[in-house]
């Protein structure tokens, strides 16, 4: 590697971390907002949207922003109250029927 190809990586580096030191906290209000809105019963789109393999249960998202849940045969989608148990990370559990689903992350 020459002189000029050094200097050229060294600049680009700085310029990287300096990006990286103001974007820090706007990541961070990401994560703290996120957090908020989850607290609250609104879905932030971090995985798919979970649809049994055992049953007809669905989540959808309500105009409000809010995980609902229906059953997919019915032609009331109406939100019928029932939420998938998280179980791990990335594993829920249906409540009609106790069939788990890995959730697919986005």
């Amino acid at each position: 590697m020459n002189h000029g190809t050094h200097k050229k990586h060294k600049n680009r580096d700085n310029s990287l971390s300096e990006l990286a030191q103001k974007i820090k906290p706007l990541a961070e209000d990401i994560i703290w907002i996120q957090k908020q809105a989850k607290s609250l019963g609104i879905f932030v789109n971090d995985r798919g949207l979970l649809e049994c393999t055992g049953c007809d249960l669905v989540e959808d998202v309500a105009i409000d922003g809010s995980l609902m849940t229906y059953h997919k045969e019915s032609n009331d989608m109406t939100d019928c109250g029932l939420r998938f148990e998280k179980m791990d990370e990335n594993e829920y559990r249906c409540p009609v029927c106790g069939t788990v689903l890995k959730a697919q992350f986005l």
